[in-house]
Protein backbone atom coordinates (compact mmCIF):
# COMPACT_ATOMS: atom_id res chain seq x y z
CA UNK A 1 0.00 0.00 0.00
CA UNK A 2 1.34 3.36 -1.16
CA UNK A 3 2.10 6.20 1.77
CA UNK A 4 -0.14 9.05 1.20
CA UNK A 5 1.67 12.65 0.80
CA UNK A 6 0.54 15.70 2.31
CA UNK A 7 0.50 18.82 0.01
CA UNK A 8 0.28 22.68 1.11
CA UNK A 9 -1.69 24.79 -1.08
CA UNK A 10 -2.00 28.55 -1.70
CA UNK A 11 -4.85 29.97 -4.04
CA UNK A 12 -7.55 31.47 -4.06
CA UNK A 13 -10.68 30.77 -2.26
CA UNK A 14 -14.25 30.66 -4.54
CA UNK A 15 -16.66 30.06 -2.79
CA UNK A 16 -18.39 26.76 -0.48
CA UNK A 17 -20.59 24.86 -2.63
CA UNK A 18 -22.99 22.11 -0.44
CA UNK A 19 -23.91 18.20 -2.64
CA UNK A 20 -26.83 16.87 -2.85
CA UNK A 21 -26.50 14.99 0.62
CA UNK A 22 -25.18 18.14 2.44
CA UNK A 23 -21.58 17.63 2.35
CA UNK A 24 -19.55 20.81 1.78
CA UNK A 25 -16.79 21.49 0.26
CA UNK A 26 -14.46 24.55 -0.91
CA UNK A 27 -13.53 25.86 -4.53
CA UNK A 28 -10.07 26.83 -4.73
CA UNK A 29 -7.65 27.78 -7.42
CA UNK A 30 -4.08 28.39 -7.84
CA UNK A 31 -1.82 30.07 -10.19
CA UNK A 32 1.66 28.80 -9.87
CA UNK A 33 4.87 30.20 -11.57
CA UNK A 34 8.30 31.29 -11.09
CA UNK A 35 10.84 34.07 -11.46
CA UNK A 36 13.27 33.36 -14.60
CA UNK A 37 16.66 34.60 -14.21
CA UNK A 38 15.66 38.31 -15.51
CA UNK A 39 13.22 38.52 -12.46
CA UNK A 40 10.53 38.07 -14.95
CA UNK A 41 7.22 36.03 -13.57
CA UNK A 42 6.53 33.17 -15.69
CA UNK A 43 2.88 31.92 -15.66
CA UNK A 44 2.04 28.23 -15.13
CA UNK A 45 -1.23 26.79 -16.67
CA UNK A 46 -3.91 27.32 -13.50
CA UNK A 47 -5.25 24.39 -11.15
CA UNK A 48 -8.43 23.94 -9.75
CA UNK A 49 -8.96 22.29 -6.44
CA UNK A 50 -11.99 20.79 -4.80
CA UNK A 51 -11.65 20.76 -0.37
CA UNK A 52 -12.79 18.17 1.30
CA UNK A 53 -12.36 18.27 5.37
CA UNK A 54 -10.92 15.27 5.79
CA UNK A 55 -12.09 12.41 8.73
CA UNK A 56 -13.90 14.37 11.21
CA UNK A 57 -11.98 17.56 11.14
CA UNK A 58 -14.92 20.73 11.48
CA UNK A 59 -14.03 23.21 8.82
CA UNK A 60 -17.60 24.55 9.01
CA UNK A 61 -16.60 27.67 10.85
CA UNK A 62 -14.19 28.67 7.73
CA UNK A 63 -16.36 27.26 5.53
CA UNK A 64 -18.92 29.97 6.68
CA UNK A 65 -16.39 32.98 7.55
CA UNK A 66 -15.19 32.25 3.38
CA UNK A 67 -18.94 32.29 2.37
CA UNK A 68 -19.22 35.68 3.82
CA UNK A 69 -16.56 37.33 2.66
CA UNK A 70 -17.36 36.02 -0.88
CA UNK A 71 -20.58 37.68 -0.40
CA UNK A 72 -19.03 40.70 -1.93
CA UNK A 73 -18.05 39.33 -5.30
CA UNK A 74 -15.12 42.62 -5.53
CA UNK A 75 -12.95 40.68 -2.68
CA UNK A 76 -10.61 38.06 -3.40
CA UNK A 77 -10.29 35.31 -0.50
CA UNK A 78 -6.58 33.90 -0.42
CA UNK A 79 -6.47 30.96 1.97
CA UNK A 80 -3.41 28.54 2.72
CA UNK A 81 -4.93 24.71 2.81
CA UNK A 82 -3.09 21.15 4.09
CA UNK A 83 -4.30 18.23 3.14
CA UNK A 84 -3.87 15.31 1.21
CA UNK A 85 -4.37 14.66 -2.83
CA UNK A 86 -7.67 12.21 -3.13
CA UNK A 87 -7.94 12.32 -7.00
CA UNK A 88 -8.54 14.20 -10.65
CA UNK A 89 -11.01 14.48 -12.60
CA UNK A 90 -10.84 16.03 -16.07
CA UNK A 91 -13.51 18.03 -17.73
CA UNK A 92 -14.30 20.18 -20.78
CA UNK A 93 -14.75 24.02 -20.44
CA UNK A 94 -17.62 25.58 -22.25
CA UNK A 95 -14.58 26.71 -24.77
CA UNK A 96 -13.75 23.55 -25.26
CA UNK A 97 -10.54 23.39 -23.48
CA UNK A 98 -9.39 20.64 -21.33
CA UNK A 99 -8.95 21.42 -17.92
CA UNK A 100 -8.58 19.07 -14.26
CA UNK A 101 -9.67 20.14 -10.80
CA UNK A 102 -8.38 18.00 -8.20
CA UNK A 103 -9.86 16.40 -5.03
CA UNK A 104 -7.95 17.15 -1.46
CA UNK A 105 -8.69 16.11 1.60
CA UNK A 106 -8.01 19.03 3.79
CA UNK A 107 -7.38 18.70 7.78
CA UNK A 108 -6.69 22.34 8.01
CA UNK A 109 -7.55 25.49 6.04
CA UNK A 110 -6.54 29.17 6.87
CA UNK A 111 -7.15 32.62 5.25
CA UNK A 112 -4.11 34.30 4.62
CA UNK A 113 -5.40 37.34 3.20
CA UNK A 114 -8.30 39.02 2.00
CA UNK A 115 -7.76 40.97 -1.69
CA UNK A 116 -9.71 43.53 -3.18
CA UNK A 117 -10.44 43.25 -7.11
CA UNK A 118 -8.31 45.48 -9.04
CA UNK A 119 -5.25 45.54 -6.43
CA UNK A 120 -6.94 47.67 -3.61
CA UNK A 121 -5.67 47.19 0.09
CA UNK A 122 -5.64 44.09 1.56
CA UNK A 123 -7.20 43.11 5.15
CA UNK A 124 -3.79 41.62 6.02
CA UNK A 125 -5.10 38.01 7.41
CA UNK A 126 -1.59 36.76 9.12
CA UNK A 127 1.29 35.85 7.36
CA UNK A 128 1.48 35.19 4.00
CA UNK A 129 5.16 33.65 3.30
CA UNK A 130 5.98 33.78 -0.11
CA UNK A 131 2.62 34.29 -1.72
CA UNK A 132 2.36 37.46 -2.75
CA UNK A 133 4.47 36.93 -6.03
CA UNK A 134 1.28 34.42 -6.95
CA UNK A 135 -0.47 36.03 -9.63
CA UNK A 136 -4.11 35.98 -8.88
CA UNK A 137 -6.45 34.05 -11.60
CA UNK A 138 -8.84 36.49 -13.99
CA UNK A 139 -11.86 34.42 -13.33
CA UNK A 140 -13.77 32.23 -11.09
CA UNK A 141 -12.62 29.07 -13.25
CA UNK A 142 -15.91 27.09 -12.38
CA UNK A 143 -18.00 29.74 -13.50
CA UNK A 144 -17.26 28.58 -17.03
CA UNK A 145 -18.77 25.01 -16.83
CA UNK A 146 -16.20 23.12 -14.79
CA UNK A 147 -17.92 20.90 -12.98
CA UNK A 148 -17.72 18.36 -9.48
CA UNK A 149 -18.71 15.35 -8.73
CA UNK A 150 -22.08 14.46 -7.42
CA UNK A 151 -22.17 13.00 -4.37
Amino acid sequence: MAGRTSIIIQGTAWGVQETKNGKRFLRVSVSPGYRDRNGNWVSQPEQNYSVWPTGYVNLNPVFDQITQLRQNQDQFVDVTIVGEVNGFNGYQTKQGELAASCNVNASAVAITNVRQKGGGQSQGYGAQGGYQQSQPPASDPWANGGSDPEF
